[in-house]
């Protein structure tokens, strides 16, 4: 079992730190660290601390937009899956609100994928090419993080947005099962890209996936309902 250490208050927030979230940053940028050349080392440690930044500011995004709504996060914890806003009560019942709660993080990555694009041109015009590499590095990742959390799945920020959304319209538990059926879907469609590619990452991230969307149709009585 990983244990976690608090590192530090942001706006009041406790930011926890999982073991298992150094764990991926290592396996993530050991190539860097193993070819015993200074420019590249340099850059890995530019890539962790980016990485820890970016993930960082993803939850922020969250909590600071939820904040925005009366809903306060409790703490955020970085974990080896990402990174967790916990919420300290409920957030609003208003479905916009928590549109825009759960588009706040994705927000973020946006910023910072276009922000880190830029940074490695300047770098590369500069001749800094170790630099330039860890931005352009960096700026993919972001574009991933934002990619991947709008997938229509749960616990992904695409699938809560849809499913704040479809409320509107069929209301929350046909939402939840449109969503869970979905994230299904997901979640078989990643773990098969995953054989081919023999990703164990994308393995997990299937497994993840696919737990999350069970456990969302299995409080709203399946896919069909109860009864």
């Amino acid at each position: 079992m990983f244990q976690r250490a608090e590192i530090g208050r942001i706006f009041g927030i406790p930011i926890y730190l999982d073991m298992f979230f150094v764990l991926v940053l290592i396996l993530f940028t050991h190539p860097y660290f193993t070819k015993n050349d200074v420019a590249l080392m340099s850059a890995g440690i530019v890539i962790i601390i980016g990485l820890m930044l970016s993930i960082l500011l993803h939850e922020l995004g969250h909590a600071m937009m939820g904040r925005l709504f009366g809903a306060e996060v409790s703490h955020i914890e970085l974990t080896g899956i990402g990174g967790v806003a916990n919420f300290a009560r409920s957030l609003p019942t208003s479905a916009w609100k928590r549109m825009a709660i759960f588009l706040a993080g994705p927000a973020v990555n946006l910023v910072l994928w276009l922000g880190f694009e830029e940074l490695a041109g300047m770098a590369a015009v500069g001749d800094l090419p170790f630099l330039a590499l860890a931005l352009g590095v960096l700026a993919t990742a972001n574009l991933f993080l934002m990619v991947f959390n709008m997938l229509p799945a749960f616990p992904l920020d695409g699938g809560q947005t849809l499913d704040a959304f479809l409320s509107l319209f069929v209301g929350p538990q046909w939402a939840t099962r449109v969503v869970g059926v979905i994230g299904l879907l997901i979640a078989v469609a990643i773990a098969v890209f995953s054989l081919y590619t023999v990703n164990l990452w994308m393995v997990l991230l299937a497994f993840i996936l696919f737990m999350a969307s069970s456990e969302a149709l299995k409080g709203v009585g399946g896919w069909r309902g109860r009864g």
